[in-house]
């Protein structure tokens, strides 16, 4: 069975004033090419289908689009299995799948699963699914541990540290013994599909994480003996601890300023026995996003189209410094015109002789004090008594 493994769509995001709905379609689009062109069989999601910002509306117009763009990959008996994640909410997404044919099944009775579909699960599951040849594969579905998709309350638990206690180890408990359910089959290859995050697994630099906010799980937690681990959460492709078959993929585009190009992509491997498959990752050209700072609005203003010839699709940020010849409106105006996806524009303010300090959160209100005292009072003849009685007084009330 050839898999293609993905996660963290993110469809129906928004960045900013910037709606990315358009940006992901395409990025969609070109996972349904990937699919048809390396003849894959099952296409895994882990996790994180939608954005938390989507709504029913936006969903169910992204489940049509889905549903249009891998017409030809359903129709050739492909089947998508995806479960949810952190920013998929329940409550949306089952007001919508029942009537896009997206009910999970009843695997408790019946694992085996019907090719040509998409099945979104939202719940522990163990499944089997067989190929156009016949060969069966077994997947292990865990989506990301939320509360009501392991059967717990918040009465149980007072404390957001307990209840991510339980959390994590009632995930564990099922990973490590999902082969003693009834229906597994040790004779089969079988695959885990998880939406988790795992110690050791490296982040992007404006990723945090603590163990009050996630659930952060050992490797061991996995039982990592599967033919492969589809994992999602993590937004930077790679394997764990050197085993190539259980790996992060990556998104597929860029979803902020925090996140480099060159990290977006799928991987494709085949499950043919027990054995841990070789995947091949599969890099997705991502969103272009820039951030641009122009020192001189007389030059470089009339350069930037043919600087950035694909400044229309650009996410832009910039940070600008006034000129005595260009308005500030005439130069916003021109980036607006050039960078219609512009998100941010700051200006480099000039700060007038003696001014007093702009206050920040992290110089507080001492420092500003004595910076401001300094700069006024240079050359006066009181200048070490009056800032002897400022430091009295700031010694008092802020310290």
């Amino acid at each position: 069975m050839r898999l293609l493994h993905t996660a963290d769509w993110h469809l129906c995001d928004k960045l900013g004033r910037n709606d990315r709905t358009e940006d992901l379609k395409l990025r969609v689009e070109r996972v349904a090419a990937l699919c048809d062109a390396h003849a894959v069989d099952t296409l895994v999601v882990a996790g994180d289908l939608f954005s938390e910002q989507a709504s029913v509306g936006d969903m169910t117009d992204a489940f049509q689009h889905l549903r249009l763009t891998f017409k030809t990959f359903f129709e050739r008996g492909g089947t998508l299995l995806a479960v949810t994640g952190n920013h998929d909410r329940d409550s949306k997404l089952n007001l919508v799948r029942s009537g896009m044919l997206l009910a999970s099944p009843n695997t408790a009775t019946n694992p085996q699963l019907t090719r040509g579909r998409m099945y979104l699960f939202n719940n522990r599951a163990l499944v089997k699914l067989a190929d156009g040849d016949g060969q069966s594969v077994q997947f292990v579905m865990v989506p990301y541990p939320y509360a009501g998709r392991y059967g717990l309350t918040a009465r149980e638990y007072p404390t957001r540290e307990a209840e991510n206690a339980q959390l994590r180890h009632l995930v564990a408990e099922y990973i490590g013994r999902v082969n003693a359910l009834p229906h597994f089959d040790a004779t089969l290859p079988t695959v885990l599909v998880a939406h988790l995050h795992v110690h050791g697994a490296e982040t992007h630099s404006l990723y945090k994480m603590n163990q009050a906010d996630d659930h952060c799980f050992a490797f061991a937690d996995l039982a990592p003996h599967w033919a492969y681990g589809a994992l999602g959460h993590i937004h930077k492709p790679q394997c764990l601890y050197g085993a190539e078959h259980v790996r992060y993929s990556g998104t597929l585009d860029r979803l902020d300023f925090g996140e480099p190009a060159g990290q977006q992509g799928v991987v494709l491997c085949d499950v043919n026995g027990a054995e841990p498959v070789k995947p091949q990752w599969l890099p997705m050209e991502p969103t272009p996003f820039l951030e641009i700072a122009i020192a001189n609005l007389d030059t470089e203003l009339p350069e930037l189209s043919t600087k950035y010839p694909n400044a229309a699709a650009t996410i832009a940020k910039f940070t600008l410094t006034p000129s005595a010849t260009v308005s500030r409106d005439h130069a916003t105006r021109e980036l607006r015109k050039i960078f219609p996806r512009w998100m941010e524009m700051r200006w480099n303010e000039p700060r007038a002789e003696g001014a007093a300090p702009k206050m920040s959160p992290k110089r507080g209100v001492a420092e500003s004090v004595r910076e401001y005292l300094a700069a006024k009072l240079e050359g006066d003849d009181d200048k070490s008594a009056v800032i002897a009685l400022a430091e009295r007084f700031l010694t008092e009330e802020y310290q």
